[in-house]
């Protein structure tokens, strides 16, 4: 049996980098239970690719210094996810150097390449036997703020055409109007000639894994930010993703827990939260701190003898605390709310649970964290 946890998106505004001095080595000490699997999995949504392309000075453009992967080495993360909005913050040279220094430190990445060779590669774990592949694609990488558009298509797995180019669809308009466009695009109208590569090229990733691997596993980067229900984009997607093949989907994007979608024992992970990030949402006149609640997914996979695969699926929930730096660190909530009063930690943790798994699962969510 091999044990797989998948934490939220991982990034690093300008005023953490500021108040920790470049040194990360204590944002991650409060999350050392993340060590217990044997395969820690994260969605780094940050560039790090060196000082000479300038370090964060932007809230919404990423590049954090390196020492961060030192930390999350510490924090034993083994396999990064990288196709998400902000892997363009800094070019395809960021690309470039994003992927030496995470391959620099051992850590395994997937979503964006260096090359076509790599990007055709299936990316496979052999653990003692039990093969499990995994896919990770992004909806765009914020090409309509930044400018730069992809050069090299290979470099970056998109589930589309970057964002103001025919076909895209972008997630940062209202739900309505975004139902609209899936319905015109994808109901194989105007527009569907451009995506329809794009959806080719998945659809042969699902199955070349799963001629390669015994369990194949899609980390999808897509969704409206902040909201709770899912759009229509990133539902098709993973419906498409289901239909193909993948036995699982997780999901990043959207900075909050979102709900999962379970049904006939085939799990929809659609938003896991943030695993780090400066995680207050307040402004013109609003605070909200449903940031600071995520999700660390936990898959169990065992091999029969038969070859039949079982999976066992838990969780934990995570939130932030502040160090003495004032920079925020995730810590397994349960040993933070176990001190709180047992109102506060129904109100707080349980809700959280609840939302990520469904109401139905209350007696699992309650006796795991021992409430009343």
């Amino acid at each position: 049996m091999v044990t797989l946890s998948f934490t939220g998106d991982i990034l690093c505004s300008p005023r953490m980098t500021e108040a920790c001095g470049k040194d990360y080595s204590s944002i991650f000490g409060k999350a050392t239970k993340l060590g217990n699997c044997d395969y820690l999995v994260g969605n780094l949504e940050t560039p790090v690719a060196g000082e000479a392309l300038a370090y964060t000075h932007q809230r919404y453009c990423f590049n954090t210094p390196e020492t961060i992967l030192d930390a999350l080495m510490d924090c034993g993360f083994d396999l990064f996810t990288l196709a998400n909005n902000h892997c363009m913050d800094r070019g395809e040279e960021g690309i470039v150097q994003t992927l030496q220094n995470c391959h620099d430190r051992g850590f395994e990445t997937i979503g964006i390449y260096a090359t076509q060779e790599d990007r055709d590669r299936v990316f496979v774990k052999d653990f003692d036997g039990l093969r499990v592949a995994f896919i990770n694609y992004t909806y765009g990488t914020n090409a309509f703020a930044h400018g730069n558009f992809l050069a090299h298509p290979y470099m970056v797995n998109l589930f589309q055409p970057e964002e103001t180019r025919p076909g895209s669809i972008h997630l940062l308009n209202d739900y309505a109007q975004i139902e609209r466009e899936v319905n015109a695009i994808y109901g194989e109208g105007e527009g569907y000639e451009y995506v329809a590569p794009y959806l080719d090229r998945l659809q042969d990733d699902i199955a070349r894994a799963k001629a390669a691997a015994d369990y194949v596993i899609v980390v999808m980067h897509s969704g409206s930010q902040y909201v709770q229900p899912v759009d229509a984009y990133s539902a098709y997607l993973a419906e498409k993703i289901k239909e193909w093949g993948a036995d699982i989907i997780v999901g990043h994007h959207q900075h909050i827990v979102q709900a999962s979608e379970n049904k006939d024992g085939y799990l929809k992970i659609f938003c896991l939260g943030n695993f780090l990030y400066d995680q207050l949402i307040e402004g013109d006149g609003y605070y909200f701190d449903s940031p600071l609640y995520n999700v660390v997914f936990h898959l169990s996979l065992d091999k029969k003898e038969n070859g039949e695969i079982e999976a066992k699926k838990s969780f934990s929930i995570y939130t932030t605390v502040k160090n003495e730096q004032g920079v925020p660190c995730p810590i397994d909530a349960y040993d933070v709310y176990r001190q709180k009063d047992e109102v506060y930690l129904a109100q707080t943790l349980v809700s959280f649970a609840n939302l990520f798994a469904g109401e139905q699962l209350y007696t699992q969510v309650q006796e795991r964290y021992e409430l009343p």
